[in-house]
């Protein structure tokens, strides 16, 4: 596929060989790095995406291409945050992600939340086609962002699209938008005087409301200072939303949703998602 320049490329493919899922392609370009193939228990293919700089700057343009061939399995997953730096000239920054899951393939695409510096401008579409009986589990999310005074929300326009299709029909359309100079940022709707926002999308068929409240009741049985919520998609699947003042606690509880589906509902073993998640908080 031609694309046009980027600043960093980052090109996974993934097959089933044998009943075993391994790496077809880990190519990268520019800013962008892939890790080492990552241990873990189940032995699926794990990497994590790393920028170099540790951030966006004004005006770059990333793309992440990732495609799973029928029955494959892997797991991948950003370093750190996505940390935006300021665009004193409004100039856009962005990010693509292209992403195709065959048929009874299982991806697990978890990206920590975006954080923008005061005057940041950015945009992250991201596209994902499924196939007929894979599945997915994507997480994204948004913060306050960071200013030289710890004053939030002093970046400008931010927006964070995903277009999931499932056999060939759309099952998930999500297009977080938001302008701090114009939108009252802490008032519902919004951020609700919190500075952590987080989400977690489950693309399951095989999902029913009967599977949303067994969650629920597992989710109760914690004491979490957060607001949270979950809803089951229209067809094919879930999603949860987190609201707090921590995204450490953010990722707590999204971690006990995603290893309560991956544990229980498909055999998986516990996966820690961070070096600095291993710690248990108290819940």
């Amino acid at each position: 596929m031609q694309n046009k320049a980027v600043d960093g490329l980052i090109d996974l493919q993934f097959i089933n060989k044998n009943g075993r899922s391994f790496a077809k392609r880990t190519y990268r370009e520019g800013n962008s790095w892939i890790s080492f193939r990552q241990p873990n228990k189940d032995d699926i293919p794990y990497y994590f995406l790393i920028t170099t700089g540790g951030g966006y700057v004004e005006g770059e343009n990333y793309l992440h291409q990732i495609k799973l061939e029928d029955d494959s399995h892997a797991i991948v997953t950003t370093q750190s945050p996505t940390y935006v730096y300021k665009c004193e000239n409004h100039e856009l920054t962005s990010q693509e992600d292209r992403i195709h899951v065959g048929k009874n393939a299982f991806l697990e695409f978890y990206q920590d939340e975006t954080i923008p510096y005061k005057d940041a401008y950015y945009h992250q579409n991201t596209k994902i086609e499924m196939e007929k009986g894979s599945k997915l589990i994507l997480t994204d999310g948004l913060s306050s962002g960071w200013s030289p005074d710890d004053t939030p929300f002093q970046y400008s326009e931010i927006g964070l699209q995903t277009k999931i299709n499932y056999d060939g029909h759309l099952v998930y359309n999500d297009y977080l938008i938001v302008d701090p100079e114009i939108d009252p940022m802490y008032q519902i709707g919004y951020f609700e005087g919190k500075q952590n926002f987080n989400s977690a999308v489950i693309i399951d068929e095989n999902i029913t409301q009967e599977t949303v409240e067994e969650f629920r009741k597992y989710l109760n049985k914690f004491d979490f200072d957060v607001h949270y919520g979950i809803s089951i998609l229209e067809e094919d699947g879930m999603v949860l939303r987190v609201l707090s003042s921590s995204s450490y606690k953010n990722r707590k509880l999204i971690l006990k949703f995603i290893n309560y589906y991956r544990e229980k509902l498909l055999n998986f073993s516990k996966f820690d998602l961070r070096k600095s998640d291993h710690i248990e908080c108290d819940v």
